[in-house]
């Protein structure tokens, strides 16, 4: 029997009951599922199978996720019954706002698939009852929702549930007595699958969004270079977005080499600021969310090493790089869906970086010279794709300064990576004017203090990124990885 010939409808869209298929005799039965079933009617990939025990009359629900930790589940009883109870809160579905019931036992073998973007319950009916699921995405306590199970716009009659199962009263969590009703849920929940285009893709931060949308099971993605599309170019970008029609863009390509942007203002201030100003105005004909990534660069670092820059603090940009940024600040403002956040120090897989050049040199060098009086935040491109992926089911516009925890000076950074190492490269602590003569370089302006504060990070309700120790640590475990045999 072909799998699909296994599925039973149920009167919400996506929503199946897995009908069982045992082989048995005397001694038994067996029966399975694979993976491939499960990819065939949108489950992405086993993440965590759970049990739940249960007394008669417990109701667990109604439960949800948020995106992007959105979970689809596949559930079933090995002991006793439960009534399983789903609601379809996805806003764009024919079936919103309604909800199924289906009776699970060991004896019916019923499973039931419960696609992303419903709301999830079960009632046990006897006491006991061990319920299983499997999920298809990591478990996010801090990304928790949940419906009141007696939301009457949903009108689930458990007066009538509970006579037929011969139940005196529905047992709840203090947390499940106090749930909200659909209709004041703000969590956003599509049928329709998004759209995600990346800009810069064979960037750091541009191949680390698309392997964190490709984690989130997220399949709609549309991740170019400039082989692709020339950002420059304002008719191709309107053609390629127009297109592709995307619900989000991450705009990642930019010029990012500081001190050659010194001599070739033209040119950076076309793929920055003139570039940013096109895919700005696509993203706003076709109705999409963009996150544009800014730089520390748009301050000039003279606060008092004691402060941090706020989003609100005046910016004073001091090079060519720095400006050209800003200006694409300001350009995305005029899409009203807009993320703007400011990054420094990045550090990612696909890229050439400080922490990649200090191992390529320690390997070898006796000792370095590293400024000492240029203080930041380092920021790893694996965290930062977390959290922007995150900020893209949501609402919460605007400006964010985003970076791993903590501050140190290239000094420190360069010493910790040289100890992580074990390499015995000796680190030196210079100044910044000290580095230029000895090394008889030139510099575009660094900003002294590049310490950006992320209390607007936290207060929007969004997660602080690990420490940059930690972050550094997990990159260095990263490279090993890449270059095993």
């Amino acid at each position: 029997m072909d799998f699909r010939e296994r599925l039973t409808p149920t009167n919400l869209k996506d929503c199946f009951i897995i009908e069982p298929k045992r082989f048995g005799d005397e001694r038994g039965y067996f029966e399975s599922i694979t993976k491939e079933d499960l990819r065939s009617i949108g489950f992405k990939e086993i993440h965590q199978i759970s049990n739940s025990l249960s007394s008669k009359g417990i109701f667990r629900g109604l439960h949800y996720q948020k995106n992007p930790y959105c979970q689809a589940k596949v559930v079933r009883c090995h002991r006793g019954a439960v009534l399983d109870i789903v609601v379809d809160i996805r806003q764009d579905s024919d079936t919103y706002g309604k909800y199924t019931a289906v009776e699970l036992t060991p004896e019916n073998g019923r499973a039931l698939y419960v696609p992303r973007g419903f709301a999830h319950g079960f009632l046990a009916l006897e006491d006991d009852s061990l319920f299983e699921y499997y999920v298809d995405n990591k478990y996010m306590p801090r990304l928790e929702g949940g419906i009141a199970y007696d939301d009457s716009e949903i009108g689930i009659d458990f007066t009538y549930i509970k006579r037929k199962y011969n139940i005196s009263e529905i047992k709840l969590s203090e947390k499940d007595k106090n749930r909200i009703s659909l209709k004041d849920c703000e969590d956003i929940f599509y049928r329709r699958p998004r759209r995600f285009l990346i800009t810069g893709y064979k960037g750091q931060l541009g191949f680390d969004i698309a392997r964190e949308l490709k984690e989130r099971g997220e399949e709609q993605v549309l991740a170019i270079d400039k082989e692709e599309m020339d950002i420059t170019d304002r008719d191709q970008v309107f053609r390629v977005i127009g297109n592709f029609k995307p619900d989000v863009i991450f705009h990642c390509a930019a010029w990012t080499q500081v001190d050659k942007a010194e001599d070739m203002y033209d040119v950076v201030h076309k793929i920055n600021a003139l570039g940013t100003k096109y895919i700005t105005e696509a993203s706003i004909e076709v109705g999409a969310k963009i996150f544009y990534m800014s730089t520390d660069y748009v301050f000039d670092g003279k606060l008092p090493l004691d402060k941090c820059y706020t989003e609100t603090d005046p910016v004073y940009p001091m090079n060519v790089y720095g400006g050209t940024k800003f200006l694409g600040e300001q350009e995305v403002l005029q899409n009203p869906k807009h993320f703007i956040t400011r990054i420094s120090w990045v550090f990612g897989i696909n890229g050439n970086n400080f922490v990649k050049t200090m191992l390529r040199l320690g390997s070898f060098k006796q000792s370095l010279l590293v400024v000492k009086d240029q203080i930041g935040s380092p920021t790893y491109t694996v965290d930062l794709a977390k959290l922007l992926v995150e900020m893209s089911f949501t609402e919460k516009y605007g400006l964010y300064h985003v970076n791993n925890d903590g501050y140190c000076s290239w000094a420190e950074f360069a010493d910790f990576i040289m100890k992580y190492a074990g390499y015995p490269c000796e680190i030196r602590p210079v100044s910044t004017e000290y580095y230029i003569e000895a090394t008889n370089t030139k510099q575009a302006y660094r900003p002294r203090n590049s310490k950006l504060s992320k209390a607007k990070l936290v207060e929007s309700g969004f997660q602080m990124l690990p420490s940059w120790q930690d972050a550094t640590i997990r990159f260095c475990e990263e490279l090993k990885n890449q270059i095993k045999p």
